[in-house]
């Protein structure tokens, strides 16, 4: 990867000790996580100075240290055979070396960003390329400041190709990680309420992630929701080629798009749908995924996958083995043969409403429960919106038992009117729920990351 020597002049530091010709293979800034001659980064912007941890990284195995304060690293006692290498700021020491070694990668990188959705994209276009090469993902949903540096570095010479993920409260911060990434292709899923308590509106959230398509190369592309009206006039912002993706709903007139999903169903297992691309090919697809906005998560996975050689037969059968990140309309069987949906990994009115519609359309057989919790980052408007989520669940008028948990939850609830169960907390809601764990019943759990709605799953199973 480096040695110790190219480091410290990429980063303009100073070398306080340590052999300069020492080669490093690894990067990190969590002291678990070092390997034998890994480079470990002391942050000092949490709640705890990485500088404590500096015994911890020799006896990992780390050979090297980012540091900031010459006094700690010092008194940390390390062998002379350590290099410490003084810097002003160890983060941003820390992306430095993550952008130059992406430069000198050549594989093809996908970047994903959006309201909603950038997750489970990720892990599809992963999943369908890992059928034939070796592919590099983000952990998990490691995809801001330190994530993405960190996910760049860890990317291994002989991969074939990666999916990055990019996230952002902020204005700039796409802007910053995309110019770390440099995209071959960029994918932008959807722009909606999410984040709206850092933002005045949506149009201000969607220019935010339009940051990424200035930084996406003009020789390859960016992929575009067309059915997001914000999404797709961001189009003029990306300098090279820009392909657009669309599920077509029943009955409405057909659109123009580069990769179309028609004829939908699902069944008990998943959603079966039509690929049509703009090359004129077209197959049936089958994935254990439910919903149409999960559809829609699959088109620029496919679409990019086909760019990058597989056929349609590949990825048919790619797709259809197909397994998610957890929590995310996770299937879990309860208790006397209730049947649980945990989507509970976070939560917006956009995707919460999409998701109880995707549930409510399973599972016929089964009645219906929805334990809806808190959803964060809403800002002044939080009110507002847990509001017209319950007055929109009101309006389906489809049977279901509702059931919100916490502070927000409460206006849901009121937004939805007689027959809604409120609770302040999950300990009072489980004893509640307790009544469901029969064969009779499905429950869905979704509510925002913050809320752990899944510790449920402990009272339920």
């Amino acid at each position: 990867m480096f040695t110790v020597q190219e480091i410290v002049e990429i980063t303009e530091g100073t070398l306080l000790q340590g052999d300069e010709t020492t080669e490093i293979t690894s990067v990190h800034f969590d002291s678990r996580k070092l390997t034998d001659r890994s480079l470990f980064v002391a942050l000092t912007g949490g709640t705890r100075d990485g500088h404590e941890f500096l015994p911890n990284a020799a006896k990992a195995g780390a050979c090297a240290a980012f540091v900031s304060n010459e006094t700690k690293a010092r008194e940390a006692g390390l062998a002379d055979t350590f290099a410490l290498i003084l810097v002003k700021d160890t983060e941003k020491a820390f992306q430095q070396i993550a952008r130059i070694y992406r430069n000198r990668l050549s594989l093809p990188i996908a970047a994903i960003t959006g309201s909603n959705g950038k997750t489970t994209t990720k892990d599809i276009l992963a999943h369908l390329l890992s059928g034939q090469k070796k592919v590099y993902k983000t952990y998990k949903n490691f995809n801001n400041h330190l994530g993405v540096p960190l996910s760049l570095l860890q990317i291994e010479p002989d991969t074939e190709a990666a999916v990055l993920e990019l996230g952002m409260n902020h204005a700039g911060e796409i802007d910053f990680l995309a110019g770390l990434v440099r995209p071959t292709f960029s994918v932008i899923t959807n722009v909606n309420d999410a984040h709206m308590e850092f933002f005045d509106s949506k149009e201000m959230i969607a220019q935010a992630k339009g940051e990424i398509l200035g930084h996406t190369d003009p020789k390859g592309f960016a992929c575009l929701n067309q059915d997001n009206e914000l999404v797709a006039n961001l189009a003029h912002l990306n300098p090279g080629k820009t392909y657009f993706y669309h599920v077509h709903q029943e009955g409405e007139e057909p659109r123009a798009a580069d990769i179309t999903a028609s004829a939908i169903s699902f069944d008990e297992h998943g959603s079966h749908f039509v690929v049509t691309t703009n090359k004129g090919e077209q197959f049936k697809c089958f994935m254990p995924l439910f919903g149409e906005h999960n559809i829609s998560n699959a088109l620029p996975g496919i679409f990019i996958a086909l760019h990058l050689g597989l056929t349609p037969e590949e990825i048919v059968k790619q797709l259809a083995t197909l397994s998610i990140s957890t929590m995310r309309f996770e299937r879990v069987d309860g208790a006397g043969g209730l049947l649980i949906i945990n989507d509970a990994y976070n939560a917006s009115p956009s995707s919460m409403i999409a998701s109880v519609r995707t549930f409510l359309s399973i599972y016929p057989e089964r009645k219906k429960v929805l334990v809806l919790g808190d959803m964060f980052e809403l800002g002044a408007q939080s009110k507002a919106y847990h509001q017209e989520v319950g007055e929109e669940l009101k309006a389906m008028k489809q049977e279901f038992e509702l059931v919100a948990i916490g502070k927000d939850a409460k206006f849901l609830a009121e937004g939805y009117g007689p027959g809604a169960k409120y609770f302040t907390d999950k300990e009072e809601a489980a004893s509640y729920l307790a009544s469901f764990k029969n064969g009779d019943y499905a429950l869905l759990l979704k509510a925002s990351r913050g809320m752990a709605l899944e510790t449920l799953l402990d009272s339920l199973c």
